[in-house]
């Protein structure tokens, strides 16, 4: 990114809210004695924060749907 000419955030404020619903099954998984258990319990009182989005509330023209699956675009 450094050495970029231009820089685009596509970074959209509701991302935490959508993709808490995918990662906490995962992060909740994370045994005590994992060298990551640390990072995921951190991860996890992060999610606390928010309220979350379902991704039927996602727009489907969404970028974030790149990642979430149902976009109406072909890739």
């Amino acid at each position: 990114m450094e050495t970029a000419d231009i820089m685009f955030n596509s970074a959209l404020v509701y991302e935490p809210a959508v993709l808490m619903i995918f990662a906490q099954r995962f992060l909740l998984e994370v045994p005590r004695d994992d060298p990551g258990y640390p990072e995921a319990y951190r991860l996890l009182q992060f999610f606390r924060l928010f309220v979350p989005i379902f991704r039927d509330d996602v727009p489907h023209n969404s970028i974030l749907r790149e990642f979430i699956g149902g976009s109406t675009f072909n890739y």
